[in-house]
């Protein structure tokens, strides 16, 4: 997939179908819309392509930058069209169009709710006007519906701030993944019998506190995991963490080596125990149950 910056973008002499949005996450709806850019882009003979933002406000981000490039090349996208939203957000609706068109764009695939330009003065029925009037192709793609419910942006992250993350992988169409460098923590799990490894994440992301079952990838290879994100009640610490324990992992030193870590459904809330030996029951308890909850998994899977 051909990157470039949206100041340079140039006429390629090629009918351009391109996608516009923030696509964050990906979810299911922004995979409707990318497979009509690639069916689109199939039946012209031209190139499938998206607009979309690095940075735009949101209170967090469902993914890191390098994962929705990946996710938007899988999805059968051949030039990505980028911009901070900064940037791009001072432009008038016309002038946004118009740096578009001229670059040899053909055919516009949008959302139903799709808005965009200075003040936000862009809409459907803007591009509905400009279509006629300048003969390019509009497509506009209904809400996606799953199980009754629009998959939204702003729908998953509600989700993941109560803990739901088994229901925001559905609209999601994958695992809900985060990616963090291991830290050095307190050392409790380790004198416990429990090493953790505790993860500086690389978005600032809220999800609800609980302990989770997950995979974590390092080296290549999916480890089934126990996911602790919150505070450490039993031992009176209130600084809120992410650490997980990989099942039958057998590395002592994982300091400073990157981790991808894929949630699959929150267990329980947190517990604050009266002595330690209830405590490593209960931790032992949600490691048999996450080995005969989670099918056993490659990295390939997650790819």
């Amino acid at each position: 997939m051909k990157i470039v910056h949206f100041s340079k973008i140039r006429n390629i002499n090629k009918e351009i179908v391109v996608g516009i949005g923030k696509f964050d996450g990906v979810h299911l709806g922004h995979q409707k819309i990318l497979g009509l850019v690639s069916k689109e882009s199939k039946k012209k003979g031209g190139v499938a392509g998206v607009v979309t933002f690095r940075n735009f406000p949101a209170e967090f981000f469902l993914c890191g930058w390098e994962e929705k490039l990946f996710l938007i090349k899988k999805a059968g996208i051949e030039l990505c069209i980028w911009s901070d939203f900064d940037e791009i957000s001072q432009l008038s609706p016309e002038r946004f169009l118009e740096i578009l068109l001229r670059a040899g764009v053909k055919t516009i695939v949008v959302g139903y709710n799709f808005r965009f330009g200075k003040d936000r003065k862009g809409d459907i029925k803007f591009l509905k006007k400009k279509a006629e009037e300048q003969g390019f192709s509009l497509v506009i793609v209904p809400p996606y519906k799953k199980n009754s419910e629009i998959v939204s942006a702003s729908n998953i992250r509600k989700l993941i701030k109560c803990g739901n993350v088994h229901k925001a992988n559905k609209l999601l169409g994958r695992y809900f993944s985060i990616s963090g460098k291991v830290v050095k923590g307190r050392g409790i799990g380790k004198e416990i019998g429990f090493p953790t490894a505790n993860l500086a994440l690389e978005n600032n992301i809220s999800i609800g506190e609980g302990v989770y079952a997950g995979w974590t990838i390092y080296n290549k290879k999916a480890y089934k995991s126990a996911i602790v994100i919150g505070t450490s009640p039993t031992f009176n610490n209130s600084t809120k963490k992410f650490e997980v324990f990989l099942i039958d992992f057998w590395k002592k030193n994982l300091y400073n080596k990157q981790l991808k870590v894929y949630l699959y459904k929150k267990l329980r809330r947190q517990i604050k125990f009266q002595d330690i030996e209830k405590l490593k029951r209960y931790i032992e308890k949600d490691i048999q149950k996450i080995k005969s909850l989670l099918p056993y998994y490659t990295r390939e899977i997650f790819e």
